[in-house]
């Protein structure tokens, strides 16, 4: 989970998209900036985090110095979640539609500080908003567009990794062109969800 913040209009600071590893900002439309770390996120042990431990190990050894590890009560409601239920059973997804965690005020806050020290206009910034989301993420970073072979008629789009918005229109595309069975855009073979069980060797790409 990482936390983001907006600013009201502020004179001064850089025209241009900027990442570091301390901040990350964009100048938006009104004239604000959008700060977030560029490096830290927070993420809460469940009781999931024990059962997906193996396939993540190689990510956590690569990314450890940026994740805040966080036990808390995200992890009672999340064992309160079935596992498994019938076809014509509702889901859990249909009474948890909306995921709307509370962004982390001292993450945002160190990113500000962060981006003041390398810009002094931010000094004068005046925060108007904060939120914070989940990124969906997958052992080696790419994520599935993919038929579920062991439900028919069941495709999904998930963990995206970090990525989702700069492949979001061509991940569409190929989605679409495999629900409708036309010709894929592009092979579709490195996205299947069924790497991760069909024995294939999964490896982190770089750039995590």
């Amino acid at each position: 989970m990482n936390s983001v913040l907006r600013t009201k209009p502020l004179e001064g600071g850089p025209e241009q998209a900027i990442w570091h590893s301390d901040f990350a900002i964009r100048k938006r439309q009104d004239g604000g900036y959008t700060v977030a770390s560029g490096h830290e996120n927070i993420v809460n042990i469940v009781p999931k985090s024990f059962r997906y431990a193996k396939a993540f190990l190689p990510a956590l050894r690569k990314e450890w110095r940026s994740l805040n590890f966080r036990l808390g009560l995200r992890f009672v409601d999340e064992a309160r979640i079935a596992d498994r239920w019938q076809m014509d059973e509702p889901s859990p997804f249909e009474y948890n539609r909306v995921l709307d965690p509370v962004p982390s005020k001292a993450l945002s806050n160190k990113a500000l500080a962060a981006a003041c020290r390398a810009f002094p206009a931010f000094a004068k910034a005046e925060i108007a908003q904060r939120w914070a989301g989940y990124i969906d993420v997958t052992p080696d970073a790419v994520p599935v567009i993919s038929a579920i072979d062991r439900v028919p008629g069941f495709f999904m789009a998930s963990g995206f990794s970090g990525h989702g918005f700069g492949i979001g229109p061509a991940a569409g595309r190929l989605m679409a062109d495999l629900v409708t069975n036309r010709t894929p855009l592009v092979d579709p073979t490195a996205f299947r969800f069924n790497r991760f069980t069909d024995g294939s060797k999964i490896e982190l790409i770089s750039g995590f």
